[in-house]
């Protein structure tokens, strides 16, 4: 029986952390929650998790991913459900609440899928335990290149943002009820 030749994943590009290192030098302890931006050219997914389990890195590296969009006014909720390890969860976000320096824009072209980097933060040590890069489908990466172009070219205020936040999560008891009010569900590939 001969032997199955396994390709090494590829570093994920414009990210030199790496796993066993810390996410931020001057943090070792996050509270637990997500953290979603585009940067570096791609689509970034922090996850801050307490004492992830073996199983759950393991996961969080190779179970398929699905995501969903979802918009209330000035807050936005990337939605995202990672099989057998993470249920249905979302984070919400306004491309505004970014500083200048911070801000970066989707540009990839109608018909181009967008990378979505994913990574996987201790919240008692602040260690990175996984990353993982996948690609978003078509229509997902144009809904959130056209979300984010939105949300730059409006005012923004803070208060509204809040309030837009506070209604989405008084009208849906869980996330599993804002996927089924979602524009847009969909599987990542890799």
């Amino acid at each position: 029986m001969s032997e199955i030749h396994q390709f090494p994943r590829p570093e994920i590009e414009g990210d030199t952390r790496k796993v066993g290192e810390a996410y931020l030098a001057d943090h070792t302890r996050y509270e637990e929650g997500a953290r979603y931006t585009y940067s570096q050219g791609a689509h970034d997914l922090v996850l801050f998790w307490s004492a992830p389990s073996a199983a759950e890195i393991a996961g969080f590296r190779d179970q398929p991913i699905e995501v969903g969009l979802y918009h209330n006014g000035p807050a936005a909720f990337l939605l995202y459900k990672i099989d057998q390890v993470c249920e249905w969860s979302d984070v919400a976000f306004n491309i505004r609440r970014l500083s200048d320096a911070e801000r970066q824009m989707p540009d990839e072209p109608t018909g181009e899928r967008a990378r979505f980097r994913l990574t996987l933060v201790d919240t008692g040590d602040g260690i990175i335990k996984a990353k993982r890069l996948v690609s978003l489908d078509k229509v997902m990466t144009q809904a959130l290149r056209h979300t984010m172009h939105e949300q730059a070219t409006q005012p923004f205020n803070q208060t509204l943002y809040d309030i837009a936040v506070q209604e989405t999560y008084a009208r849906f008891p869980d996330t599993d009820a804002l996927v089924q009010a979602a524009e847009l569900v969909e599987a990542t590939l890799g």
